[in-house]
């Protein structure tokens, strides 16, 4: 046999090896990431299911926040009132979606003094928000946290991370509920407000 054919049939194997091995350890990988996505996916839950017990059913920690112009915001002062935080911003389409739902609950209860629907919107400039508020007809008022505010903000006290979520403090400043799902809103705030 010559050398010639004797590479070529040796190179011929190698890539075979090779190509069986890439198959193999490619194969392989796809169940490991499945089962680490899956697994961090359990423990992201299991991490919020922690949070949300600390925070349910218990008093709301103390919250200073800002309005829109600037001013001093403080959950304490607060207490008497059913509290709903919308915890929002423009660049999420679901919360966009939201704002007629929270449009009908101001509108129903915001002017009694016992209901607060305040926004808190996550990141983004004042007068941008501002300006979108007045646009689209947003008639509750808004909390501005930066994004790099949020160690002493409304949105990090609550450990809250996505948008839209909401939360609901009652009268005497408990935290009933905490939602991602704005089906559940408007029964929750009729429930506190009937509770005298």
């Amino acid at each position: 046999m010559s050398k010639t054919k004797l590479i070529v049939g040796a190179s011929i194997i190698i890539i075979i090896i090779l190509s069986i091995g890439f198959f193999i350890g490619f194969a392989s990988y796809i169940p490991i990431s499945k089962i680490r996505s899956r697994a961090s996916l359990v423990q992201r839950q299991r991490t919020k299911e922690t949070r949300l017990s600390e925070i349910l059913n218990k008093a709301a920690p103390e919250i200073v926040s800002e309005t829109l112009n600037g001013q001093d915001w403080y959950l304490a002062n607060q207490k008497g009132k059913v509290v709903l935080a919308f915890f929002w911003s423009i660049l999420c389409s679901n919360c966009v979606e939201a704002i007629p739902v929270m449009n009908a609950l101001y509108s129903k209860y915001g002017k009694r003094e016992d209901f607060l629907l305040i926004g808190v919107h996550r990141f983004g400039e004042r007068d941008v928000i501002a300006c979108y508020r007045s646009a689209k007809g947003i008639l509750w008022p808004q909390l501005y946290e930066k994004g790099d505010s949020l160690q002493s903000g409304f949105s990090n006290t609550m450990g809250i991370k996505r948008t839209p979520t909401i939360c609901i403090i009652d009268r005497e400043g408990i935290v009933r509920a905490i939602y991602s799902d704005m089906s559940k809103v408007e029964e929750e705030v009729r429930s506190l407000m009937e509770t005298n």
